[in-house]
């Protein structure tokens, strides 16, 4: 069986099957790199807080028609109106 891979590389069964055998005898001369699974962090250095609310529907369906209107998603346009809202408040303040 064939694979490609993301960068188009096309790699068989036998080719994994080789790559494993030199690894497990310690002859295998790639790199490993380190994954991050899941989603990626908001800002670099920083963790991400989960924040939730409940609204009513039809507040809910207004948010969702104008984040769309908007080009973005719905957590993208509420992270930025609640953080826009945020600092007006203690600008004022």
């Amino acid at each position: 069986m064939e694979f490609r891979l993301a960068n188009g590389t096309v790699i068989t069964d036998e080719d994994i099957e080789r790559e494993c055998a030199e690894y497990e005898s310690g002859s295998w001369t790639g790199a490993l790199a380190n994954l991050r699974v899941g989603r990626p962090r908001l800002s670099e250095g920083e963790a991400n807080a989960n924040l939730s609310f409940k609204c009513p529907k039809t507040g809910a369906d207004l948010i969702e028609r104008a984040a769309t209107a908007c080009g973005m998603r719905k957590s993208e346009f509420l992270r930025s109106a609640a953080l826009e809202k945020a600092e007006r408040i203690l600008r004022s303040a």
